[in-house]
């Protein structure tokens, strides 16, 4: 199988035209006239993450972060671009299309957390309407403690960082990954909360002061549900490739935490 059959059945999931401008989402390493025979998943390209893919034969990379987001002046030794190079190994991004994308990331974000569907965008980047992260209305509204448990238990998350306002919440948002801007557009499109990936020092003053529930989930651990996901649609439509999941595909922080006396 080519790359370029692959590439164009990714595109009719995530179009790869409606990447933010400033990402670098696509056919990364490689060229779509080469063929490959399996395919590891996984949401960063590590080092571990090649070795894997060198020692279990795998040909093609399909993560949701690029490995080359900037443009590139030199690569070292200990690079894992100059491996993949090294090794004959593809890489696909799959990054902010699939985080626009209807039934992209904020969507599997609502289905983890067991919340309804929704086509109400945050932050909308494209002309089509898609954008970053989604907002839904609870018919029986929830409290912070809720809200966070529900989030640990979705995304797996090791550690939750959060603002509670104290207030019932109806009206919530979603969105993956860091969360910038994301978090003063969903005040002003009236969110009670809003959950993240991640933000900034200032964005959690902000949403302390604006009585908005604020909660960071983790950057890996609302990202890396797409994995699963796209496990499936792939098997799925290719019966013929081997897919796996990488087993190196971690977070790789540590955390500790202060004891309570």
């Amino acid at each position: 199988m080519i790359i370029g059959e692959l590439y164009s059945y990714l595109d009719t999931i995530a179009p790869f035209n409606n990447q933010d401008k400033s990402d670098n989402a696509g056919l990364l390493v490689g060229d779509c006239e080469l063929e490959f025979r399996r395919i590891l998943l996984c949401l960063d390209v590590t080092n571990k993450i090649v070795d894997e893919a060198v020692d279990k034969g795998f040909d093609l990379i399909i993560s949701h972060h690029p490995l080359m987001e900037h443009p590139i002046s030199k690569i070292s030794k200990i690079a894992p671009l100059h491996a993949l190079i090294r090794n004959n190994i593809n890489h696909i991004a799959v990054h902010t299309n699939l985080d626009v994308a209807v039934g992209g990331i904020a969507d599997l974000m609502l289905e983890k957390l067991g919340f309804p569907k929704s086509d109400i965008v945050i932050v909308p980047i494209n002309h089509d309407g898609t954008g970053y992260g989604r907002i839904i209305e609870l018919d029986v509204p929830v409290f912070t403690d809720e809200l966070v448990e529900k989030c640990k238990i979705a995304f797996d998350s090791t550690v939750i960082r959060y603002i509670d306002s104290k207030k019932s919440l109806s009206k919530i948002g979603v969105t993956s990954g860091s969360a910038e801007e994301s978090v003063e557009m969903a005040l002003n499109a009236g969110c009670d909360a809003f959950i993240c990936g991640e933000v900034t020092h200032d964005r959690m003053i902000f949403a302390a002061d604006y009585g908005l529930t604020l909660i960071e989930a983790g950057h890996f651990h609302t990202e890396n549900i797409f994995c699963d996901d796209l496990l499936v649609k792939l098997k799925s439509k290719f019966k013929e490739i081997e897919i796996e999941k990488s087993t190196s595909n971690i977070d790789v922080c540590d955390y500790s935490f202060q004891r309570l006396l």
